[in-house]
């Protein structure tokens, strides 16, 4: 089983690494972002030194109010040097001693976490953030009655990433402010969609594209949406499909700096049965391939936006056990036979990438399901096997032999 595609699926879609080359890039004083007015919300806040060329991830960690937080709004400020701060809720209801690698910190404190948030502590959601140095934050105002819920206890990670192009230190101050309602006037609760494709992989000087789509199983409202790419992206176009297939544009840029956000007039609604579709463009005028990862080395395509009525699985596109429920649509000729072979022979997480990319649309279904079941033990049947070893390989094509047989007998024009 391909770990490495099954640890994307899973940490991914919670928005790690991505600064801006330029650290000059004009923005708002985070200093002018005073916190709320008592009992009105609370301010979250990290300060470091970026030295001169560094580029680096930190994190700190807080708890929430023993109350928990039900959130009307958010309102980030950071100063120039990075592209995105970000608050993540986790499972933990005490601070950690150490990351999930066994490394002990005190993460009350800032501290490096170069590999991404995700990769140090036990994510679960986001809660808020931002990736614009103009103030358009990712939860922006809910309607009325709508709220995102911290639980009591939480603890929250706020992760920055900056980049230094100066030669000079750069004090990296980074602020996050939640406006917060009474419990008794919430009536809906919000969620915020992070749709992740991890299926990225853009040829040396050449052109490529990444497209997800993900079933939406209940009626829900999207309040805001905005795009998320680093620095290759040329295009980004975000669609409602309907039951009868029929795709209608949501969103739409070309800019993966400075990401312009929908906010729609009135909530969007997306009926049970429909999905929400989006596909990445990226050019790459370097003379190397780049595939998703986690640094400005690497791409990322992502959907972000919140919505109501929150419903767990929606926010990442998964399953009721937490597995991924996405369909990967490829821009390419290969069938999904020769998908599933070029996966087996890929000896990189770049080369898998590229084999999902080269797959034909007409038979993303096929490759999906057959991907999915490979990536998830068998969804599940063979997690207890795989986890000592041996007789994984022999489980997983037993297990996925139905989906293997459908995809070998898919055609592209299907």
């Amino acid at each position: 089983m391909r770990r490495f595609v099954l640890t994307a699926l899973l940490c991914a879609p919670l928005l790690a690494g991505c600064s801006s080359e330029e650290s000059g890039a004009p923005g708002s004083d985070s200093a002018s972002l005073e916190p709320p007015a008592a009992g009105g919300g609370l301010q979250y806040r990290m300060v470091s030194t970026v030295a001169p060329g560094q580029e680096i991830e930190r994190c700190k960690l807080f708890v929430a109010p023993p109350e928990g937080l039900t959130i009307r709004g958010d309102e980030v400020r950071f100063s120039p040097g990075s592209h995105h701060v970000v608050l993540y809720k986790t499972a933990y209801k005490e601070i950690p001693a150490e990351t999930r690698d066994g490394v002990r910190v005190d993460a009350a404190e800032v501290h490096d976490c170069n590999s991404g948030a995700t990769a140090a502590w036990e994510i679960t959601g986001v809660v808020a953030g931002s990736q614009s140095f103009g103030g358009d934050s990712f939860l922006g105002d809910l309607p009325d009655g709508v709220a995102l819920k911290v639980e009591p206890g939480t603890v929250l990670v706020m992760n920055t990433h900056y980049l230094n192009a100066t030669p000079e230190p750069i004090v990296a101050d980074a602020r996050v402010n939640l406006y917060t309602m009474p419990p008794e006037q919430v009536e809906q609760e919000a969620g915020m969609l992070f749709h992740y494709n991890p299926f990225i992989r853009v040829p040396a000087s050449g052109e490529a594209s990444a497209r997800m789509r993900c079933r939406i199983d209940e009626d829900i409202s999207l309040v805001r949406i905005q795009s998320h790419m680093h620095r290759r992206g040329v295009g980004f176009a975000a669609h409602r499909v309907r039951g009868d297939g029929a795709m209608e544009e949501i969103y739409s840029n070309q800019t993966w700096e400075e990401v312009p956000v929908k906010v729609f007039a009135s909530p969007l609604e997306v009926k049970a049965g429909e999905a929400l579709d989006f596909r990445c463009d990226y050019v790459n005028p370097e003379p190397r391939d780049v595939a998703q990862g986690l640094t400005t080395r690497d791409e990322m395509c992502m959907l972000i936006g919140p919505y109501f009525p929150r419903r767990p699985e929606i926010d990442t596109c998964s399953d009721a056990e937490g597995r991924p429920a996405e369909t990967w649509i490829g821009s390419g000729a290969a069938t999904c036979a020769e998908t599933l072979a070029c996966v087996s022979a890929a000896a990189s997480d770049a080369e898998l990438y590229g084999c999902i990319v080269e797959s034909c649309p007409g038979a993303a279904a096929e490759v999906s399901e057959a991907l999915r079941c490979e990536f998830t033990a068998g969804r599940g049947a063979c997690e207890d096997v795989c986890a000592h070893g041996d007789g994984c390989a022999a489980c997983v094509a037993e297990a996925c032999a139905a989906d293997v047989a459908a995809c070998e007998a898919a055609a592209c024009g299907g």
